[in-house]
């Protein structure tokens, strides 16, 4: 049997193109998966406004209950009275325990949204008082963790973003 350049053209062409769609694919999927079936963390937020010409305005943010992290890639998640998360311990391997909360390389400083709506949400946390809470909550489950909303005691900032803030 022989192939033809033609036929082993094609069949490389076909290959490229699954593996092609099949990265991007399975990168959403991934996504969607911790977002649906992981367990939800809440950490308080101080944000920003910075400008980036390359990606245009988003709500950059400083998490403070991740300054004390530690050095090791894998972290410990935990809950205080309040119910928001922080840093337990920070080590060198994943937990043996599937049931101990934690995430890999944690890095959480930025919030995507409008363009417009981003320098909003800085003027908002300007502008809450001491009872309130901004803050972001975060889908985890087995390492992977995804930014799944901001929030002000409840209500996503996008509510107060088109509101009048000034």
């Amino acid at each position: 049997m022989k192939l033809s350049f033609r036929s082993v053209f094609l069949a490389a062409a076909a290959l490229y193109f699954v593996l092609l769609l099949a990265v991007p694919g399975y990168l959403v999927i991934q996504h969607y998966t911790v977002l649906k079936t992981g367990r939800i963390f809440k950490f308080e937020v101080v944000p920003y406004d910075p400008y980036d010409p390359f990606r245009g305005r988003y709500a950059a943010i400083r998490v403070p209950a991740l300054r004390k992290a530690g050095d090791g890639p894998y972290f410990l998640l935990a809950e205080d009275n309040k119910g928001f998360a922080y840093i337990a311990a920070s080590q060198e391997e994943a937990p043996g325990n599937r049931e101990t909360p934690y995430v890999k390389n944690l890095v959480i400083n930025r919030y995507y949204l409008n363009e417009k709506a981003a320098p909003r949400v800085e003027r908002l946390q300007r502008k809450l008082s001491e009872n309130q809470t901004m803050y972001i909550q975060v889908a985890v489950k087995n390492g992977d963790y995804v930014i799944e909303g901001m929030y002000v005691d409840g209500v996503p900032v996008e509510e107060y973003a088109w509101e009048d803030t000034e």
